[in-house]
């Protein structure tokens, strides 16, 4: 059973230590992360820029705590995204620069996404090979920080979906998308577990995957619009484990209430109901199982909170 730990964003006082932003370095120490980074390390900090209109991604602050961190252990991080040059800018209009998160900017698979790594994988559902973004690939160590969201055709876009659609080329990418076409949503979501393990092949204890519950909307970071979340912010959670860390997002997401005045209201949804399947019509589930058939993770998790 692995092991999930959460800073909750509901805080038992009013004090500067209980800021989550300050908690960030208590998360990632008590999920692993000086098993992971090194001294010495060149640590990939993949996000999601988000897009010039959008204003639901992940605050620059938050980005900050996490650079610091890898800072105090050695490591020389970078923050990355796919897209190519033109997302900078994206990132630049959200807040997100060297001089606001301490650490470089960087395209994921460069300036025209022609940067990448060929990766052949011996079992597979979909895809046989992957292009991983070369700037991912050549990292000496992996930060997946990813926004729990809904997305259109994967019904939610966690730690799985940040790197199966951003840590490849736009090719890989369409591959994934003509999987969807050919075979329906489980083919999507397989397609996504192929890329999943690519992205992670040479990165084995080199990984910690974080995942923010803050701002969880019904679309992705990619929508040049904003929305207005579905449930109160639960909080920040950390594991090793990438499938063990979307079906604990997934389950809290359910388990929430949600917010007047946003799409909840449309569906009438509840606490404890499967809140994208029914705004999406695709069970989220569905990308965590067969990510766990592929040897990905478990979804037997213990949370931990605090």
């Amino acid at each position: 059973m692995s092991e999930v730990y959460l800073v909750k964003a509901v805080r038992p006082r009013y004090d500067r230590s209980e800021s989550l932003v300050v908690k960030i370095p208590e998360l990632l120490e008590k999920s692993g992360i000086k098993t992971v980074v090194k001294d010495g390390d060149i640590v990939a900090i993949k996000i999601h820029f988000g897009v010039i209109g959008g204003y639901r991604s992940i605050r620059p602050q938050f980005i900050r705590a996490v650079v610091d961190v890898v800072k105090s252990l050695g490591g020389r991080p970078f923050i990355t995204d796919t897209w190519g040059l033109n997302h900078l800018n994206d990132a630049y209009y959200d807040g997100i620069s060297h001089a606001t998160v301490g650490a470089p900017v960087l395209p994921a698979n460069g300036i025209k996404e022609n940067d990448y790594r060929v990766v052949k994988l011996d079992k597979y559902y979909r895809l046989s090979e992957v292009e991983v973004a070369g700037n991912i690939y050549d990292a000496d160590a992996l930060i997946n920080f990813a926004h729990a969201k809904g997305h259109g055709g994967a019904g939610y876009g966690g730690a799985i979906k940040n790197l199966a659609l951003g840590g490849v080329t736009g090719r890989m990418r369409g591959a994934e998308h003509s999987k969807e076409r050919e075979g329906g949503v489980v083919a999507f979501h397989e397609a996504m577990a192929d890329v999943v393990k690519a992205v992670l092949s040479n990165k084995k204890g080199k990984v910690l995957h974080v995942l923010w519950i803050m701002d969880v909307v019904e679309h992705c970071d990619c929508a040049p619009f904003g929305m207005i979340p579905l449930v109160p912010d639960i909080g920040i959670a950390a594991s090793k484990d990438i499938v063990a860390i979307d079906k604990a997002g997934l389950d809290l997401i359910n388990q929430a209430p949600p917010i007047p005045g946003s799409v909840a209201d449309t569906y009438g949804l509840k606490p404890g109901e499967n809140k994208f399947l029914r705004i999406h019509g695709v069970d989220p589930y569905t990308q965590v199982i067969v990510a766990e058939k592929a040897g990905l993770g478990s979804t037997q998790y213990k949370l931990i909170e605090f």
